[in-house]
């Protein structure tokens, strides 16, 4: 299994993997892709990972962290790519 860290690197060298994420529409069909692609860990603690991540190279607005937390995941998706 992959840790949630190694697949977000992994999600950010593959257009293929960002262009699933896109489709990504709510929680269980996030976690549905963290299953098909092994990654050992839940979605609460993918977005906790993002929001890590993120929270190292610069802050959050409020849209953003409401996204990752989980209101608006096409929303997060925009973000997590740099689109938002």
């Amino acid at each position: 299994m992959k840790t949630i860290q190694d697949f977000i690197k992994e999600i950010e060298g593959s257009a293929e993997l960002q262009a699933a994420l896109k489709e990504i529409k709510d929680k269980d069909a996030l976690a549905e892709f963290l299953k098909k692609n092994d990654v050992a860990g839940t979605v609460e603690e993918f977005a906790e990972a993002i929001k890590a991540k993120t929270g190292a190279e610069g802050e959050l607005s409020d849209d953003d962290a409401e996204a990752v937390a989980g209101g608006n995941w096409w929303g997060f998706v925009k973000w997590l790519f740099g689109h938002g």
